[in-house]
């Protein structure tokens, strides 16, 4: 039995650390599919500037689309960021800094705005609460998520301000749990294995309390999600896929959540699984918002053309053209008024008005 752990003459020296990064493979990949989404996003931007006009895709709200698109880009470059290695102190803390700031302002801007719009969709066709519509005008609903993203900008720099005083923005080395703890050399020299980490331990607290605040308004989006799940009114097409959105959403918070707290310390494991949440996440977003779009307006290049959604499955009406711009979306509003107008007329019975409003829009 031999008496050390190597042949040869034992160590007697100081611990050679060693410090290891995201591998090379991990980085090439992943830094790939990210730019493919980068351009995949911009794509979509791009087709929502160039087609705005069109009644099929002013339906969908283009204004608040840009914020979607502005929040997949800015968690494309968090993957990014994630899997970029680097020995080098300075770099490694401006990395690690910086992805809290990242996810979360992207978290914001994308999926922000589909909890926006999947609360107007309920104020408009389950609202017992008797809410005003008026509120949700493209303009206050992009104030809702910019108002997001400045309570992430208020937590985040009381944190930076916080740990900069205590000189705590710096990175630490930590030990690899992907490697052995230690390895012996040809020569008995003793190696550690170690990577960089931020060295704040109030990251904890700080993602305690962005999670915490994002996770409600998550609950939140999966009720609305539910509560609106037999809409079924011409041009509210995409209320189906913002539903759809929320969900894959949830999946994806669940996952980065759990991960944070407990991959950490693997130098590969956690931006693999953060990033490729990240990724499926970000890319079925963009898809379940504007690839809808863009197949209508492929089968239908004057954008005239709709789809009606409810449990009967889809199926598609042609709208009618009229003057200008407004003029549209207010004739839309006329014959949508007419038909409950027409439907209370002829609901028989001893009903209350209320309860034969509801039932009409519930039909």
């Amino acid at each position: 039995m031999a008496v050390f752990p190597t042949e040869g003459i034992p160590n007697d020296g100081m611990a050679i650390e060693d410090v290891v990064t995201v591998s090379v493979a991990l980085t090439v990949v992943y830094v790939i599919l990210a730019t493919a989404g980068l351009v995949f996003a911009v794509a979509c931007i791009l087709f929502n500037i160039i087609f705005r006009e069109k009644r099929l895709i002013r339906l969908s709200s283009p204004n608040l689309n840009y914020l979607i698109g502005l929040g997949a880009i800015v968690l494309y470059l968090n993957v990014i960021t994630l899997v970029i290695p680097t020995t080098n102190t300075h770099f490694a803390a401006v990395l690690c800094n910086i992805n809290p700031w990242l996810i979360s302002l992207g978290y914001s801007f994308c999926y922000g705005t589909i909890i926006i719009k999947m609360i107007r969709v309920w104020v408009i066709f389950n609202n017992p609460l008797q809410l005003k519509t008026s509120f949700f005008r493209d303009y206050l609903m992009a104030l809702f998520v910019l108002s997001l993203a400045v309570i992430d900008v208020v937590i985040l720099l009381t944190y930076t301000a916080t740990e900069a005083v205590r000189d705590n923005l710096g990175v630490k080395l930590t030990a690899n749990r992907e490697l052995p703890k230690e390895t012996f050399g040809a020569t008995a020299e003793q190696h550690k294995y170690f990577f960089y980490i931020c060295k704040s331990g109030g990251q904890v607290v700080l993602y305690t309390v962005l999670f915490g605040y994002k996770g409600i308004l998550q609950v939140l989006a999966l009720l609305l999600a539910f509560r609106t799940r037999d809409v079924k009114v011409k041009g509210l097409d995409d209320s189906v896929y913002i539903a759809a959105s929320v969900y894959v959403t949830s999946i994806v918070l669940t996952v980065i959540i759990v991960s944070t707290y407990t991959l950490r310390d693997y130098v590969n494991a956690y931006p693999a699984v953060v990033g490729m949440g990240l990724l499926l996440g970000t890319t079925m977003i963009l898809g379940l918002v504007f690839i809808p779009r863009m197949v209508g307006l492929y089968k239908d290049p004057k954008g005239e053309t709709i789809t009606t959604f409810g449990t009967s499955g889809p199926r598609e009406e042609a709208v009618e053209s009229s003057g200008g711009k407004k003029d549209k979306e207010l004739q839309i509003l006329r014959r949508r008024v007419s038909e409950l107008e027409t439907s209370l007329k002829q609901q028989v019975g001893t009903c209350t008005r209320y309860i034969c409003i509801k039932n009409v829009l519930l039909s």
